[in-house]
């Protein structure tokens, strides 16, 4: 009898396996929720910690990650960090980057790809003071033009080329500097501006709104995309679920910020508080604007539409002549199917 019992057991413990087995190919998500492990995530950003990228923040500070099974740790960019470079090499796993700089890179060959596109808008501006007399971008024949450059002069270069002005012989391009004291002391006529950034740096400065004059890339219809989220192809491959599990918590906590861009800002200031929390909370309510524009849908937080896309590699391959071949655009660069399973 205890023999019979003994190989009874034995057979339930063995069917209890082969259950389990059949059972492996179930989400990360479950096996990490079940032992309570957290898989680690590395996001790299662009820039210095600021409200340009409150939702991650947002999301970390409320714990969507972990929610999701995710240990996320946010790597601060710089002047000396390439994005690109990190999450190909495999120092991050996750990217934030303008979309003309990933097509730069993908280009070189880079098995890159965009999975959520989180600025709907360009937030590029050309500013000007009143006084140089620039009301529209025909008007800039003649003036001292600054940008940064270094991938952010394209929607520039095709402003003037719909005005049929030469970069060359028609006005001054200069290097910027990461300030708005060219333009606030006069030794430029028109200085490139981020919404969320430079140009609330200049209304901080004194310098009164309407004695400003802005041309806005968006009207010009000459726009391109910025802040997306990409990937190593191959490592996002191997991680699907990983990935879904990310963009849901960054999902969340980018609607969390467009709807209180204010406690985002202020969440932002306590990650370093590198500015001042006046400007962190300007500078969130800026990108809430590009991230969720009037009448879009939050539910809707990240996706790529295709069309702009198309057009952000039009003006690239007008403009950059070191490209080594023309941007793709397909699901091999821009995959949405990450983005759709996390929003379903």
């Amino acid at each position: 009898m205890k023999k019979k019992l003994g190989a009874l057991v034995l057979s339930v413990v063995m069917i209890g396996a082969l259950l389990t087995g059949c059972g492996s190919t179930k989400t990360t998500e479950s096996a990490t929720k079940s032992t309570g492990e957290l898989q680690k995530v590395k996001l790299q950003l662009k820039w210095l910690p600021q409200s340009q990228f409150m939702g991650y923040y947002v999301a970390k500070e409320k714990g969507y990650y972990k929610d999701e099974g995710i240990d996320i740790e946010i790597l601060p960019g710089g002047s000396d960090i390439i994005p690109e470079q990190n999450v190909y090499n495999g120092v991050a796993n996750i990217g934030v980057t303008w979309v003309s700089s990933l097509m730069t890179y993908q280009a070189q060959g880079y098995e890159l790809q965009e999975i959520a596109q989180v600025f709907q808008k360009s937030g590029l501006l050309l500013a000007s003071k009143k006084s140089a007399g620039i009301n529209s971008a025909a008007d800039l024949k003649g003036k001292k033009v600054a940008n940064w450059f270094g991938g952010n002069e394209y929607e520039v270069l095709a402003l003037l080329k719909k005005y049929n002005l030469d970069k060359e012989k028609d006005l001054k391009l200069v290097q910027q500097d990461y300030t708005m004291d060219q333009l606030k002391e006069g030794s430029v006529d028109a200085a490139s501006a981020m919404t969320y950034n430079e140009f609330g740096l200049l209304l901080e400065s004194g310098i009164k709104n309407e004695d400003l004059n802005v041309i806005d890339m968006n009207k010009e219809g000459v726009a391109m995309l910025e802040d997306c989220l990409f990937v190593n192809s191959k490592w996002a491959s191997e991680n699907k679920d990983l990935v879904v599990r990310f963009l849901k918590a960054s999902f969340k906590g980018w609607a969390d910020a467009v709807k209180d861009p204010e406690a985002a800002g202020k969440t932002v200031y306590e990650v370093n508080k590198s500015v001042s929390l006046d400007h962190q909370v300007y500078m969130a309510k800026e990108v809430a604007k590009l991230v969720s524009p009037q009448g879009f849908d939050t539910k809707k937080i990240g996706e790529i539409d295709t069309a702009a896309v198309r057009q952000t590699a039009d003006f690239l391959k007008l403009y950059n002549k070191d490209l080594a071949k023309a941007p793709v655009v397909d699901d091999t660069t821009f995959n949405s199917s990450y983005w759709k399973e996390a929003t379903k």
